[in-house]
């Protein structure tokens, strides 16, 4: 920050120094503030000038100078949060949209290249592709004709369409709606993700002939050098191929491509997904290889460095403008920049401009994951790389000054070794924190999976670099040049897979409270500036050690807490997985059991919905699953998390093996299960399984005998706690519906899951007449069916939630008896929580 240089005091000399980390820092915090501000623009604005010229006033006395410039940033950062945050204009298409479907004309322009993508849901069960993409609105039809809009809308195509391309305008017929929120706790919140990017629309085109192309304007120059890049990379490739060019146009361009899911999780399960997403080690390849080569024609050095500059401009405008690659074009340009000017370079004040600048540009990328994690780890290698390196050689002996050549190279290897295994454990720790508030994840062999992965990544990302020049040079030679490029890729995917294999791959780790990760950044930057007294430079050192420990205990004592014997309630949360259902049972024990997991909906339910659940309830392990019956929708996530979650036992009722014969996912789950040793156990009516001292779970249905379709032999059963009971019905229909409502006492019950997810039979009204539940809950798609509705009616006035409008259900039954039945959606048109005092009669198994 300014100060004034005469006066200057000696406390002051590293803000002098480094006036930039001191401005991000402020910058940083006002966005991170804005949200408690009030909304007073031009206000703020206003005190933001009055302090500055407190600032200003104080020139003589450089602290409080100082601290009036920290608060004007801080204000500014503020204002531009809530600019980014609030402020859009009048005609933006935010304001046609509703949380509700509604059919609407918009006339767009495709300003990013459309991508296709294939979902596959559960094991073996293909969706058809989807295009998808996001598009600057031009125009919106009313009843009064076209009006001009404006604002970005994300754009879902069901059928592709295949002449659509970047550059065009187009007219689509679609729903307009608002973008879904998180519907289940801990779930990633598309709605905040796509706010951030100013993406408050979304339109859903059911078919291709829903579209029309009014005009193509071109890509520009900037589209057509991004375009030429992408071709000269994937010439030569064959459809076979396809996988691993994927990889390679991820981590040479930045591009995704559905095609890498699965790729993508293995890198993440071992801890190197960074290895996938460009990084400072791309432009310093690039830089490196650009000016060693000018140097070998003997070109002068200033000279080198102008060159490899406008090679790093030219590549950083061809990848994508991701948070790393702004950083690290940026670095590269200050530091060329230092250099052609004979000035001095201080990285990590550069670092602290990027950042700056990066903020004032786009203030919400302070919130991405992305962005965090590549400034952090950055910021931590610069900080403590080279300090421990120096710790860990002092007292060796110098080099004399005879020393053999092969000496000479195993002492420089002995080096660049140390100095790659400190950087892995110095990115670990820093990022660690990161990744665990963030995906709550923790590998434990990530520090030696980066230092195996690298020299492996080093050579793909030069193979994929002389892919592109070579391409251009030689275009014949195209089908040779991806051969040889594809030959390190091939090696990357071998070396994951192998990593992947190991134990403790990928922990479940809840995410630490944020007050703990921002202490540990806290604690890391006060090393840029240690104090002078000797006790205090050690406590300082040790601090971010400490905190780091706390970080790893806290998710465990906070678990600790959460299922004290002494609370003595039950949870029970039913999630909204769409057409399926999976409920998680938590007693005062401790033991966590689900009762069904699967969906048709979601592409992979345990990573998009259970898996963030049970992070967010701080489970990092699961006692039990029953599976109701052989329907896919009830049981294709049990595979997955029985493996990731280690699951004691897995509970089925006694038809189910006879009902998976036949059916190709079944079958590959008990394949999954047989090896992992954990084949399904049976049980049946009459048995009753304790989870803790107050709490059971006891199976009224089906009897070994019993004969029926899949459905009607579903495994019903009754949850008993504080002597309340909550009844799992399955997807019963009219048979067993009819045949346990001829039982007097068997089904009542306090909450009821609605059977066949809340649908109505002619046996449902008898069957609602013998459970007579104090309220029902429903798992349930977003579209309800004839019979749903008919379900509906019967209820009479027994309160009824259902997924599809309040999101995850969570029911807590009390030491005492008492019921709440809290919706994770709430506002003036969701359904209230409700509560059911413990004053009625008890069941008992």
């Amino acid at each position: 920050m300014p100060v004034a240089g005469p006066n200057l005091m000696p406390g002051m000399g590293f803000m002098r120094r480094r006036p930039a980390v001191g401005a991000a820092a402020a910058v940083a915090l006002g966005i991170w503030l804005h949200p408690f501000f009030p909304v007073w623009p031009l206000s703020g604005a206003g005190v933001a000038l009055v302090v500055l010229a407190l600032a200003w006033r104080m020139l003589a006395r450089p602290y409080a100078c100082s601290g009036f410039v920290a608060i004007a940033l801080t204000l500014v950062g503020v204002l531009l949060g809530q600019m980014e945050h609030y402020r859009f204009r009048a005609g933006d298409v935010a304001a046609y949209a509703t949380d509700t479907p509604r059919l609407a004309q918009v006339e767009l322009f495709l300003d990013r290249p459309p991508r296709v993508i294939s979902l596959s849901v559960g094991r073996g069960r293909p969706l058809p592709p989807r295009q998808v993409t996001t598009a600057r609105v031009t125009r919106v039809l009313t009843w009064d004709g076209w009006r001009d809009a404006s604002g970005d809308v994300l754009v879902q195509i069901d059928q592709p369409h295949p002449r659509l391309a970047q550059g065009q305008t187009v007219r689509v017929v679609g729903l307009l709606q608002r973008p879904s929120p998180a519907v289940n706790p801990g779930q990633f919140d598309w709605a905040k993700y796509y706010r951030e990017q100013r993406i408050l629309a979304s339109i859903s085109v059911p078919h291709a002939d829903n579209l029309t192309i009014v005009s193509d304007a071109g890509l520009g120059a900037l589209g057509t050098l991004r375009a030429t890049a992408r071709q000269l990379l994937a010439t030569g490739f064959e459809a076979t191929q396809s996988l691993d060019h994927a990889i390679l146009r991820a981590l040479l361009l930045g591009d995704s491509d559905p095609e890498m899911r699965d790729v993508q999780d293995q890198f993440r399960r071992t801890g190197t997904s960074h290895h996938l997403a460009i990084s400072g080690m791309h432009v310093a390849v690039l830089g490196g290889v650009v000016y060693g080569a000018c140097r070998l024609m003997r070109l002068r050095p200033r000279l080198a460095v102008t060159i490899m500059l406008g090679f790093v401009v030219v590549y950083g405008l061809a990848a994508l403008p991701s948070p790393p690659v702004v950083r690290s074009i940026l670095l590269a340009v200050c530091y060329a920049l230092a250099v052609l000017g004979r000035r001095g370079v201080d990285f990590i004040q550069l670092l602290a401009l990027s950042v700056l600048m990066m903020l004032v540009y786009h203030p919400l990328d302070l919130y991405n994951a992305g962005f965090q994690l590549s400034f952090g780890t950055v910021l931590g290698l610069m900080m403590f790389t080279s300090p421990v390196s120096r710790w860990l050689v002092r007292g060796r002996d110098p080099a004399p000054p005879d020393e053999p050549v092969l000496m000479k190279l195993g002492r420089r290897a002995d080096h660049l070794m140390l100095e790659t295994v400190l950087a892995s454990v110095v990115a670990w720790v820093v990022s660690m924190p990161l990744i665990a508030f963030h995906f709550e994840q923790l590998n434990v062999w990530a520090v030696v999976a980066g230092i195996v992965l690298a020299p492996v990544v080093f050579v793909a990302l030069v193979g994929g670099m002389m892919k592109v020049v070579l391409t251009l040079l030689w275009p014949g030679g195209a089908t040779e040049w991806a051969w040889a490029a594809q030959q390190p890729v091939r090696a990357m995917r071998g070396t994951v897979d192998w990593l992947a294999t190991f134990p403790l791959a990928d922990v479940p780790f809840p995410s630490p409270p944020v007050w703990l990760v921002l202490l540990f950044f806290a604690t890391l930057l006060a090393n840029l500036r240690p104090p002078h007294l000797a006790g205090l430079r050690v406590a300082t050192r040790v601090a971010p050690v400490v905190v780091l420990v706390a970080l790893f205990l806290s998710p465990f004592q906070t678990r600790a807490l959460r299922i004290a014997p002494q609370t003595g309630s039950l949870r029970v949360t039913l999630l909204a997985v769409g057409a399926g259902q999976c409920a998680v049972v938590e007693p005062p024990s401790g033991r966590t059991v689900l009762i069904d997991a699967g969906s048709l909906s979601l592409s992979d339910p345990v990573r998009k919905c259970i898996a963030p659940f049970l992070r967010s309830r701080g489970q990092t392990g699961l006692d039990t699953i029953f599976i109701s019956h052989a329907n896919v929708d009830h049981f294709n996530a049990v595979a997955d998390l029985s493996s990731a979650y280690d699951v004691r036992e897995v509970l089925v009722g006694p038809q189910f093996r006879e009902q998976c014969a036949g059916n190709a996912p079944a079958e590959a789950m008990l394949k999954a299960l047989d090896a992992i040793d954990r084949p399904p156990r049976v049980v049946q009516a009459g048995d009753i399984l304790p989870l803790g001292r107050d709490t059971s779970l006891q199976i009224l249905w089906p009897t070994p005998e019993s004969t029926a379709p899949a459905n009607d032999v579903s495994l019903v059963v009754r949850l008993t706690h504080a002597g309340r009971s909550i009844l799992f019905t399955g997807d019963i229909q009219a048979s067993a519906e009819k045949q346990m409502s001829a039982e007097p006492g068997l089904l009542e019950c306090d909450v009821l899951v609605a059977p066949h997810h809340g649908s109505s039979e002619a046996t449902t009204a008898e069957f609602l007449k013998a459970a007579s539940p104090r309220a029902i809950v429903s798992s349930n798609d977003r579209t309800l069916s004839r019979k749903q509705r008919d379900f509906d009616a019967l209820v009479g006035g027994t309160p009824l939630l259902r997924t599809n409008r309040t999101g995850a259900i969570t029911i807590d039954i009390s030491a005492a008896g008492d019921i709440h039945i809290q919706p994770f959606l709430t506002g003036a048109d969701k359904p209230p929580a409700i509560n059911l005092p413990n004053k009625q009669k008890t069941v008992k198994p």
